[in-house]
């Protein structure tokens, strides 16, 4: 026919399988070159090319697993050192207790101990130790309750006292515990008398304080004033129960902050600054009044 010239011709194989190995010697030839002259490789098959790409997303998600695990790892030794942590912190917490205990304990033993350097040995034997458990309003301790009551051997008129000197009187008893005002309160009326000079004698009274001395008295002061306005008295002079009335004698009370002469009244007054801190108290010992019968 006209168009049999026209068909087109079956690839010869042989060409074919020559193209073939020509291409293979040529990329065989291209990565000898590279291996010895130190290039990098030609990239000759498309099928390596293809698993690389391949490769790269498998990678990283392995990487990623990788990180997770460490992450993990990581994570769990965490919690455990804070646990041991917590557990320590436990501990430390439980010892500091022991120790405000201790502490709180040989606190108490204290007062108790300066206590006895000015009481006498009669009414050492009626001694009785307590603690404050409640009080009143406010900054001052004017009136409190005592862990110690009539099971304890503490009765109405009872003196207290702590390591710094006298603190008040007990006025009501129940018990296993009692009601104590201190030497701020209104109704208590203490004598005292000059240490060294023990024929100067007078009486802390907050219901007679007037003028200066009540001024004091409201910033942690005691008011009061001599029996005789003839009585020397200056500033420093240390003051101590007098042995009049319910009181023991010789109990520390504090030092005369100011002398006050009221020529109008005949009198001379005091301001007192007491040893004792009546913004905190915490443990006195309790004694049984004079029997003054």
């Amino acid at each position: 026919m006209k168009f049999d010239k026209f068909r087109k011709k079956k690839p010869d194989s042989k060409v074919i399988a020559t193209v073939v190995v020509a291409i293979t010697l040529i990329g065989i030839t291209g990565i000898s070159i590279a291996k010895f002259s130190g290039a990098a490789p030609v990239s000759v098959s498309p099928v390596a090319d293809g698993a690389a790409v391949a490769s790269s997303p498998v990678q990283r998600v392995m990487d990623t697993v990788k990180e997770f695990t460490s992450d993990f790892t990581n994570f769990r030794s965490n919690g455990n050192r804070m646990r041991e942590l917590e557990e320590e912190n436990e501990t430390l917490k439980k010892k500091v207790i022991d120790l405000s205990s201790q502490s709180s304990k040989y606190s108490s033993l204290n007062e108790l101990k300066k206590s006895l350097n000015y009481v006498d040995s009669t009414a050492k034997s009626n001694m009785v130790s307590a603690s404050v458990i409640e009080k009143n309003d406010g900054n001052w301790y004017e009136t409190f309750v005592i862990s110690a009551g009539k099971n304890d051997g503490v009765q109405k008129n009872s003196i207290v006292i702590n390591g710094s000197g006298l603190v008040g009187m007990v006025y009501e008893v129940s018990a296993n515990s009692s009601k104590v005002i201190s030497l701020l309160d209104s109704k208590t009326s203490v004598s005292f008398k000059i240490i060294n000079n023990t024929a100067a004698k007078g009486v802390i009274s907050a219901s007679n304080s007037s003028g200066d001395e009540a001024v004091y008295q409201s910033n942690e002061y005691l008011g009061g004033y001599m029996f005789d306005s003839g009585y020397e008295v200056v500033q420093g002079d240390i003051i101590v129960t007098s042995g009049l009335g319910l009181y023991p004698e010789n109990i520390p009370i504090g030092e005369v902050e100011k002398v006050i002469d009221d020529k109008n009244r005949s009198m001379k007054s005091v301001v007192i600054k007491p040893y004792v801190n009546f913004k905190d108290i915490n443990d006195v010992t309790v004694i049984a009044p004079r029997n003054i019968e």
